[in-house]
Formats: C-alpha cells, sequence, structure tokens
C-alpha cells in the first residue's frame, strides 16, 4: 500500500498537471471561437440524438441557470437547438445541428492531441501514463455504481 503521504502528493501533482495546462487548453477552444464551458457542452451532447438539461447540467456540473446560458450562446451561433423531449413536453432538451456536429469534431480533434507536457514525455511513458489514468477511471466507475446501486 502506498503512504498516505505519497498518494496525496500524486493527487496534487495530477492537479498541478492540469492547471499548468491550462493555457493550453483555453488557446484550443479561443482559437475555435468557444469558451471551455461550451466546449464541454458540445462534448456532451450526443453526435445524433438528443440530451435533456438537466443531464447536460449534471454532466458539466453546473447549476441549470448556467447550462441555460450556455445553451443560449450555442443555440445563437445556431450550433445546437432545443427541443421538446418527446415523452415529456415539459423537459427541454438539446440536439447538435449540423455546424454544431462539425465545430465539435474539431475540438475532439484538437484534444486528441497531448498537452505540451505530456506530448514531451517518451512514448513509453505516455502509454504507462495513460495506462494509468484509465485504471483509475475504472475504479472511479465502479464505485459511482456502488454509490448509486446501478
Amino acid at each position: 500500500m502506498v503512504p498516505v503521504k505519497q498518494r496525496t502528493l500524486t493527487w496534487n501533482d495530477l492537479i498541478e498537471l492540469f492547471r499548468s495546462q491550462k493555457s493550453w487548453m483555453n488557446g484550443i477552444v479561443a482559437a475555435l471561437d468557444v469558451t471551455p464551458q461550451m466546449a464541454h457542452a458540445l462534448n456532451e451532447i450526443p453526435e445524433s440524438g438528443s440530451i435533456t438539461m438537466k443531464v447536460l447540467s449534471a454532466a458539466l456540473m453546473c447549476d441549470a441557470s448556467n447550462m441555460t446560458g450556455i445553451i443560449d450562446r450555442l443555440e445563437a451561433r445556431a450550433l445546437v437547438e432545443r427541443r421538446a423531449d418527446p415523452d415529456d413536453r415539459r423537459v427541454k432538451c438539446v440536439a447538435l445541428t449540423p455546424a454544431g456536429k462539425r465545430l465539435r469534431k474539431r475540438i475532439d480533434e484538437a484534444f486528441n492531441q497531448p498537452p505540451p507536457a505530456i506530448a514531451a514525455m517518451p512514448v513509453a511513458d505516455q502509454r504507462a501514463l495513460g495506462n494509468l489514468i484509465r485504471q483509475a477511471l475504472t475504479h472511479a466507475e465502479a464505485q459511482r455504481l456502488e454509490r448509486t446501486g446501478s
């Protein structure tokens, strides 16, 4: 078992890595003329079909009023459209427009390139890091399922 101090340092190091790459991420979304939140929303909306505003706000970890503002900006640029849920017309869903699908593809392509701090690592280390992150994600998903009873 890894000592508590080591585990804390590893988590803090991971947070610091994300912080250090923030300007890289902001540069990508700025070049695509969207905010990070708009890019995240576009990524969460299914390629075909739609998602409810409630589910989307949960995925973005923001409140409904903030989600409305993000969708308003995306809708004003014809990247998404609001629809009534076919099962409950009181519920609003969001779907990508063709322009939204094209922009989402560009966002995906940009973020499929590693940030500079990762790209500078030897390929074998990048693969090892990817494997470790996937293991952590597997554990996180198992914990989520355990909490929700799903």
